[in-house]
């Protein structure tokens, strides 16, 4: 799917122009005329038929462009992120000045539109979007409006760490800096931008996971967004943004009740509409096929690559620094593994990573038993530590640890 990531400058309330690669996405095979894309609105209940246009300097989004901006509130300075998903479906992400994505249910009111549907238009994830200027290649700020809302307890912050999680679910962990009130990506976050070849002028669009956890994603000077690909000992970045279209993305969409049109959207638009909610179901209907497949089946294999986000917290016995650690029921169902396989943990503490058995006894008890008494020993791991799984994949974990 192409994302494209465009500045709101002046005028562009009027005429927004977006690349030609994304363009070629509404192409009708008529020459370009009667071009148009199904934007959904971030409150997840209309849908917008915007004109894709073009003329000597390129490709734009015309015709109700200037009523979805005005009713969204957009201004000038803004940076808005769009993502094609497939039968002339765009989404839509906005930024506002503050550089922290717009949660626009806490502040529009949409005429026609129910405040239960405008509640829904709130980001899932906390993230935020940071331009690389020259001052920012050294150390970078976590945007204030982000700090202000409290998504990172103070506990979490004062351990000065965070981790950086890329494409290939390598870890890299980064110094804070505090400043009064503000608080940078310090440390190696140079070597960080030159390891995955991030430059100057380039943005970073961050997610925060929980847990000090964070992942990335990176757009072009041209607003492309481009792909991380590793290539020996470092990583390059790629011409293209063709990514697969995550049914948690879209999550929102299918609690909308396809029955409630608003005065934006034509029996066209709800048909798109119904689609797209229906090939998200498609989609979660197989995953949730997937996790009950065998362990050694290609579909098993691909369903250890959807993201989770599931955590929890044990305090180290000594019975299971020599043996064994349990875990708890609900904690083993919320994972969904049904027979013993193996999983990866990693730590903040150290760069390499240890192959653990994960297993499924007879009774229904699960633990982590081979491999993990050799990473409490690395770790030097005591009696009274506590240790926090993190759930990043199916078959990967991240372990905070709390020394006592």
């Amino acid at each position: 799917m192409t994302t494209q990531l465009k500045m709101v400058l002046p005028g562009s309330s009027e005429k927004l122009r977006i690349s030609d690669e994304l363009a070629k996405c509404f192409d009708s095979g008529d020459g370009g005329a009667g071009m148009t894309a199904f934007l959904v609105s971030p409150f997840s209940s209309a849908i917008w038929q915007v004109e894709v246009g073009r003329d000597g300097d390129g490709a734009f989004l015309g015709r109700r462009w200037p009523e979805f901006v005005e009713a969204h509130g957009i201004s000038v300075g803004w940076f808005l992120v769009f993502r094609h998903v497939g039968r002339g479906m765009l989404t839509i992400k906005a930024f506002d000045g503050t550089f922290f994505i717009k949660e626009f249910g806490q502040t529009l009111t949409v005429p026609g539109l129910p405040a239960a549907h405008i509640e829904t238009g709130r980001a899932r994830r906390p993230q935020f979007l940071m331009p690389l200027f020259p001052h920012w290649m050294d150390k970078m700020p976590i945007p204030a409006e982000f700090l202000k809302r409290r998504y990172i307890p103070d506990e979490e912050l004062n351990r000065r760490k965070a981790t950086f999680m890329n494409p290939s679910s390598d870890l890299w962990h980064i110094d804070l800096e505090k400043d009064g009130s503000n608080v940078f990506f310090a440390g190696d976050w140079s070597k960080f931008l030159k390891f995955h070849g991030i430059a100057l002028g380039q943005a970073l669009l961050i997610r925060y996971q929980g847990n000090m956890i964070f992942t990335f994603k990176v757009f072009e000077l041209t607003g492309c967004r481009r792909k991380l690909v590793k290539q020996g000992s470092r990583f390059q970045l790629t011409e293209n943004s063709e990514e697969t279209y995550s049914s948690r993305d879209t999550e929102q969409n299918e609690e909308a009740n396809p029955s409630q049109k608003n005065s934006h959207s034509s029996e066209e638009a709800q048909s798109q509409k119904e689609a797209h909610i229906s090939s998200t179901r498609r989609k979660r209907n197989k995953e949730q096929k997937m996790l009950k497949t065998s362990t050694n089946s290609p579909d098993r294999r691909r369903a250890d690559e959807i993201q989770l986000r599931i955590s929890m917290t044990k305090t180290l016995t000594n019975y299971a620094l020599e043996r064994y650690i349990c875990l708890p029921r609900w904690f083993t169902n919320e994972i969904g593994f049904q027979e013993s396989c193996k999983i990866t943990l990693k730590s903040s503490e150290c760069q390499r990573s240890w192959e653990v058995n994960y297993l499924v006894e007879k009774k229904g008890a699960c633990n982590l038993s081979a491999g993990w008494k050799m990473f409490c020993q690395d770790l030097g791991l005591k009696e009274g530590d506590k240790c926090t799984f993190n759930v990043i994949k199916r078959s990967l974990w991240h372990v905070d640890i709390e020394r006592c």
